[in-house]
């Protein structure tokens, strides 16, 4: 391609643009001499696109999949360089986080829908209840000024200061010296404090408080009363009638409502499950191995195909929807 193609092709890309360029992904993900020389030439032709290409460049190279089996500390201290890496560009690059948050904005079609209000349907002159459909969040403020981010394929319903939750949420709660109830499937949520997040999907109902103070009541004899503080993560398991109490950072158990997915020392397959929860298709890894692969960094989730986009690119695996509901992943070159 000759410098008027190139300056024709790329004088107008946005960042997005760049993340969504197959060749500018092929240059980051699988670089070679031929790709370098294309993309030096590229900003040598269009000198203005420096910064963009520069920083598309940074976010697609903060998503690296993990090719062996770490030990705990590598992966714990892996994650806290990241987070530290992530907290710099929040501090020191404002201008590089605003374009970072455009990206995302433009990259992934955001659905958040900010409501200072809802009325889904009533049920009572009190009683209230607002949901989300797949691949959708909402912004909800209560009649008590508490609010709510409501996560993909959930619900709450609402009545004098008790919410009955089923999916996942993010409190924030307001006039504490009133009681505040969140009642799930396995648990009740007491709140003697402001901020959590509750996860419940399948058999398991996770909790992360970020400040403040809860209490969890469990609806099986078997576990007594959990006072929470901040830092925490309460994992309760249905079928075990378990639970587990470990530290954990808030942000990235709540990462979901800025468009982003940070699991825990995910795999593939954890990743692939939460995309089934929250845009409610069924996803299927024809590689059992590629299950296992583990992930550093965060992925955009706003979205299910360019989600699915990006995990395809780095796993070379092709994209088949075999109907409506179904969704495989095809290593290139298996028919």
């Amino acid at each position: 391609m000759n410098k008027e193609a190139i300056s024709k092709r790329y004088m107008h890309f946005k960042e997005s643009d760049f993340l969504t360029d197959s060749y500018f992904l092929e240059w980051v993900y699988r670089p070679s001499k031929e790709l370098e020389a294309y993309w030096q030439e590229v900003i040598t032709t269009v000198p203005q696109q420096r910064e963009n290409i520069a920083n598309a460049r940074l976010y697609l190279q903060s998503t690296a999949f993990v090719t062996h089996t770490p030990t705990d500390e590598t992966i714990d201290a892996s994650w806290e360089r990241h987070l530290d890496n992530i907290q710099q560009l929040t501090e020191t690059k404002p201008v590089l986080r605003r374009v970072l948050l455009r990206v995302a904005a433009v990259l992934t079609g955001i659905l958040i829908i900010a409501g200072a209000w809802f009325m889904l349907h009533s049920r009572g002159e009190d009683q209230m209840v607002a949901s989300t459909g797949f691949g959708e969040l909402k912004h909800v403020l209560l009649p008590d000024g508490s609010w709510v981010d409501l996560n993909a394929n959930s619900k709450i319903t609402y009545k004098n200061r008790e919410v009955w939750l089923e999916g996942e949420a993010f409190f924030d709660v307001k006039q504490l010296s009133q009681q505040f109830l969140v009642h799930t499937k396995d648990l009740t949520v007491t709140v003697l404090g402001t901020v959590f997040d509750i996860r419940q999907r399948r058999s398991k109902t996770e909790i992360v408080l970020q400040s403040g103070k809860i209490k969890l009541s469990f609806k099986n004899s078997k576990a007594g009363d959990i006072i929470m503080n901040p830092g925490q993560l309460v994992s309760y398991n249905r079928e075990h009638q378990q639970s587990e109490t470990i530290s954990t950072s808030p942000e990235k158990f709540s990462a979901w409502k800025n468009q982003r997915l940070i699991l825990m020392d995910p795999k593939v397959s954890d990743i692939l499950i939460y995309l089934e929860d929250n845009f409610g298709k069924k996803i299927i890894m024809e590689d059992p191995e590629l299950n296992n692969r583990m992930v550093n960094g965060p992925i955009l989730i706003s979205s299910l195909d360019d989600a699915l986009f990006v995990l395809s690119t780095v796993l070379n695996t092709e994209i088949v929807k075999r109907d409506s509901t179904t969704i495989v992943m095809r290593s290139r070159g298996d028919q």
